[in-house]
Order: C-alpha cells, then structure tokens, then sequence
C-alpha cells in the first residue's frame, strides 16, 4: 500500500491554518496511508497549539517540525526531508483541500508513470471582487485549470503551483528538490520556487501530470485585492520573474532583453500620463501596478548586471539581500 505525507509550510497563520488541517484529516484513504506534517517557518502566533488540538482530532499522524531559517523554500525542503511517505503532497495554509483530494492524486500516481502531479485550484472568494480589479490584475488571485482531463504536461508554461502539487518521493533524489534562494519570505512576496522545480524537472525528462480531481481552494481575503498589497505583490514578482530570466551574454550590454525596454517606457508612460492627469486612486492603480512590475523586474537585472562585472554572481541581487537581511 503506498503512503502519502501532507506537507503544510506555515507562517503566522494559525486560523487559516486550523481550517487547512481540518480539509485535510476529512480525506478518505485507506488506513495507515496518510501522515500530515506542518512545517512552521518560525511562527509568532498561535500555531503550535492549533496542531496540537487538530492532531488530537485527526486519524492521521500530525506532526509538527520547525524550519527557523526564513523562507517557504528551506520549509518546503524541511518537508521533504522529514516526509515518511511513497508520496509527498503540498498545499498551502491559506487553502483547503476538497473531498478527494488525496484518493485522486493517490490515483493519478497509480494510473501514470508520473513523477509530478497537479492539480486545480479554484479560488475561495471570502470579498466581492471590486469592480476595478480587471482580468489582468489578477495574479495575486491563485487559480489553475488545465481542463477537464487528466492529462501530461510538456511545456515549460504548463506548471503546477504548490497550493495544490505531489511528488514521487524516488524521484526527488533523482531531479532535486526546491532552490531555497526562492519562494515568499516572511512579508516579502517574491515567488517561483515551485515554478523552477516544474521547469527544472521538465527539462531533466520527469513526467508531469495534471489531474482535474484532485481539487484545492485558495482563499481570496479582502487583503490581498487591497491597493497595498497589490503594490507589494507586483513589485516583488517583477524581481522574481527578472531573477527567474536566463541571463545571456549580450545582456551585459543591453541590461534587459530588448522586448523588455519596450514594456518599461510604455508602463513609465501610461502611469505618468494618469499622475499628471490627478486621475482618482482606482483609475490610477492599474497603470502604477504595471510600472511597479517592470520597475522591480529592471531593479534586479540591474543588480545582476552589476554583481556580473564585479564577478559576484548573482549575490548581490534582490532575493541575496532579503536572505542577507533575515540571517
């Protein structure tokens, strides 16, 4: 019989995180398949005595282990190290996972030669979505849908989001595990840890599958379609996405890649035109998001062109001195 370990990264989300648990001590699998581990990335809150009350109430082993180096890559990792099962199965502590969830990933392993799996993720909306928040302001708003059938992905663009992801535990030692340097810390909202480890093990020959059953939700609180954090949000995934983009010889030149310049002066563009027009905050806030984008994605190529000619690598980029900063 194969065994599956839930892995649940938290950082001070002690009630989110009571919810998450309780998704998860409902599935429905043989006994003695299923172990949960939450992984507290250095919380201040209430956490340890929310798994101590959800681990009396489980059928499944819960367990606790403490990740004190800052970043949902090491956690992820801290996971990894410490999960029993043939299987190990992420979602995050702002999500919940519907009935099923494990039977179909369990089922998706069983049917496929898959090392990877993934799965839909629907959002949880707990606001209105306000009326300004268009289509292509959305990325704060975890969503995947692949269609409805199971399917094996082999493009670099179809991958899988660790709200709602497993691996093959063999296979982790075969293609690695997650690059620490990336992924949230603490209030900074740099990501792409587990769009690297797809990307990587894609390109190594893994087998990555999409299965449609296994279902997620990811709540969509007032926060995080407030101004403030969108401002955040899309500053620190421009330095994500810039860290994120191959660095090739002629860019010690040219800094960006050329279409990237374009992008820059037409999102300078659009939101100085709404400043010097005193458009209202909501009129105003999709153009300063994009520039906020493209601002960060240009401060990091531009730490990475410096740290290039200096011979330091990439150390004294953004992700370096945030990792710097919580050491």
């Amino acid at each position: 019989m194969s065994r599956m370990s839930l892995i649940v990264c938290t950082f001070n989300r002690a009630d989110s995180l009571r919810q998450t648990l309780q998704s998860l001590i409902t599935q429905t699998v043989p006994a003695g398949s299923l172990e949960i581990i939450v992984v507290d990335n250095h919380s201040t809150d209430h956490t340890s005595s929310v798994v101590e009350q959800m681990s009396a109430q489980s059928p499944w082993p819960v367990r606790q282990v403490r990740e004190p180096r800052q970043g949902v890559g090491y956690a992820r990792n801290c996971g990894l190290e410490h999960a029993q099962g043939d299987y190990v199965a992420f979602i995050d502590d702002d999500a919940m996972a519907r009935p099923g969830w494990v039977a179909a990933l369990l089922d998706s392993f069983a049917a496929t030669p898959a090392d990877l799996v993934g799965g839909k993720i629907d959002p949880l909306w707990l606001t209105a979505r306000p009326g300004w928040l268009t289509d292509d302001l959305l990325g704060p708003v975890v969503a995947l849908d692949f269609g409805p059938f199971r399917k094996r992905c082999t493009s670099p663009r179809e991958v899988f989001l660790t709200t709602n992801c497993a691996l093959r535990q063999a296979s982790v030692s075969r293609y690695g595990g997650f690059d620490s340097t990336l992924g949230r810390r603490g209030a900074r909202w740099v990501g792409g840890e587990d769009v690297e480890l797809c990307q990587r093990w894609l390109a190594r020959g893994a087998c990555l599958v999409y299965e449609p059953a296994a279902v997620v939700q990811h709540k969509v609180n007032p926060e995080r379609v407030s101004p403030a954090f969108l401002r955040r949000w899309f500053e620190d995934i421009g330095h994500t996405q810039a860290h994120q983009s191959p660095w090739k010889w002629h860019h010690r030149l040219s800094l960006l890649p050329a279409w990237e310049w374009g992008r820059l002066a037409g999102a300078a563009t659009r939101y100085a035109r709404a400043r010097w027009i005193g458009s209202h905050e909501v009129t105003r806030l999709p153009a300063e998001l994009w520039w906020r984008f493209h601002r960060g994605f240009a401060q990091e190529r531009w730490d990475h062109w410096r740290s290039q000619w200096t011979g330091d690598g990439a150390r004294g980029c953004h992700f370096a001195s945030e990792a710097q900063e919580i050491a």
